[in-house]
């Protein structure tokens, strides 16, 4: 009988980390799926009366633009317009001071479960001193501990609606 190398163990560890992040994956989209309209339209109407005073003191905000599934930001974002205060992920060269976070889950530690790209990965670490808020419905807190990786970053925030 051989014995596995720390390599080998490692690789395996990984391997297993990667799959339950895709069940993961895969589990929070069917979640989203099922949030009502109503749900939806509730979560859209309160976002901007509780998101607008925690966010008075920031003057460069990253925000996002929804996908579908998404809670839906249009009505903050056309607030921060409106307060000359929103700026997009393309526009890196900004020094923002609050970054308002997506993802398909987030535990209670404020770690997230993204798409799989790393593109929020790669941004919270170029502006560590930025105030993170995760966005999201009730419906994507995680109870347990995601998996995860020495790259990821936690949002300083939870926002859940």
């Amino acid at each position: 009988m051989q014995k596995e190398t720390l390599f080998e163990k490692l690789s395996i560890k990984k391997e297993f980390q990667l799959s339950e992040k895709a069940f993961l994956r895969e589990e929070y989209r069917d979640r989203l799926k099922q949030i009502s309209p109503e749900r939806r339209y509730h979560a859209k109407e309160t976002l901007l009366s509780i998101l607008k005073p925690k966010l008075e003191p920031f003057q460069k905000i990253l925000s996002f633009a929804s996908l579908k599934d998404e809670i839906d930001l249009s009505k903050l974002n056309q607030y921060l317009v409106e307060e000359k205060k929103l700026h997009l992920p393309h526009q890196t060269h900004i020094d923002f001071d609050c970054i308002l976070v997506p993802g398909l889950a987030f535990d209670l530690r404020g770690y997230r479960l993204g798409r799989g790209g790393g593109f929020y990965d790669k941004l919270l670490a170029k502006y560590p001193h930025a105030r993170t808020m995760g966005l999201m419905f009730l419906e994507q807190i995680h109870l347990s501990n995601l998996p995860i990786e020495p790259h990821d970053i936690p949002v300083q925030e939870l926002c859940p609606f």
